[in-house]
């Protein structure tokens, strides 16, 4: 058989209850010459049932003992076959033209080897929230994507398969930030080769029991990934590790006032703004998050709960504060 233009890459664990909305939007794009990789890393429910019901030719199915995300997508790379490699999380959703506007964007500059599409943030049950990830529109390198990744999602990105000769694969030690770690380091093959497709065309799941509702085993991870990162790029860590770190205690804040962990949020944002240049994230979504932990700590449960629904602070579904998001960089109403 030829090699596709595409081969999409759905890891996926105990993902019966999205996976099948997850593979529709894929079977359902306008751009059809691709391959259809999902690796299932050991699921424990009926994601395999739900997955064999799915009856495409383009779709093959590789199960594995589980090991983790990172090495369920180093699986999907290593057989995938096609020139570009499209990745969704089993939770998440593409819109019809997703791989379309890749396609065209990436052969029409073929010096790009990293894409990624703007993401809208939907609930468990698929409504779109009124979230959605920074609205970068233009390259984007090392230094920057680490100061800000504004690439958001994992579902939102395509890349050149080739350039995985000169990177390698996901680091799987990596349980969090293997994603990141990842497009970091394609970010360093070249200048001017990550860059953003200015549409919403990736929706992101937020739902409970994902990995990134963990901060503390977040917080963890980065700063394995700060280790790895100055061994990579030494001056280039030196111009923005402040500022990134600052940025992503911000983000930490965020999601322990999602888990109601007020005082942890507090202490996290006061980390923040004690890095050099941390004063910088002090913005209206900064002063509302920070409000609404004070709030938490000082008011009782239930009439904090009331002033929440009242203010809009959490969504019904998510309790998501209105400036949260999986994306290390903070989203926008």
């Amino acid at each position: 058989m030829s090699a596709p233009t595409v081969t999409v890459v759905v890891p996926t664990y105990n993902g019966a209850a999205f996976i099948e909305a997850s593979l529709a939007s894929v079977i359902a794009q306008t751009w059809l010459d691709f391959e259809l990789i999902v690796v299932d890393d050991g699921s424990t429910d009926s994601t395999r049932d739900i997955v064999g019901r799915c009856d495409d030719p383009r779709l093959r199915v590789i199960a594995r003992p589980h090991s983790g995300a990172g090495a369920a997508l180093n699986t999907g790379l290593s057989q995938a076959r096609g020139s570009l490699v499209a990745i969704l999380d089993h939770d998440d959703l593409w819109a019809p033209l997703k791989l379309e506007r890749h396609v065209a964007f990436m052969q029409a500059r073929p010096h790009v080897d990293l894409t990624f599409s703007w993401s809208r943030l939907i609930s468990a049950a698929g409504r779109r929230l009124s979230l959605h990830s920074r609205h970068h529109s233009r390259r984007i390198d090392f230094g920057g994507l680490l100061a800000d990744f504004v690439i958001g999602p994992t579902s939102s990105v395509v890349l050149r398969r080739s350039v995985l000769a000169e990177t390698g694969l996901s680091d799987p030690e990596l349980t969090r930030y293997y994603d990141m770690d990842l497009f970091l380091r394609i970010a360093l093959v070249r200048p001017d080769n990550v860059a953003a497709l200015p549409e919403e065309l990736t929706f992101y799941r937020r739902h409970r029991g994902q990995l990134s509702s963990d901060w503390r085993g977040m917080k963890g991870d980065w700063a394995r990934l700060l280790e790895r990162a100055r061994a990579l790029a030494p001056d280039q860590m030196l111009a923005v590790e402040e500022h990134a770190d600052a940025n992503m205690h911000r983000y930490f804040a965020y999601l322990a006032y999602e888990q109601s962990e007020y005082r942890a949020a507090l202490g996290l944002l006061r980390t923040a703004f004690g890095r050099p240049g941390g004063q910088r994230f002090i913005d209206a979504r900064t002063l509302t998050l920070g409000a609404a932990c004070l709030a938490g700590v000082l008011l009782p449960g239930g009439v904090y709960r009331r002033l929440e629904r009242l203010t809009g602070l959490r969504d019904d579904d998510e309790r998501s504060i209105a400036t949260a998001s999986r994306t290390r960089s903070s989203p926008s109403p």
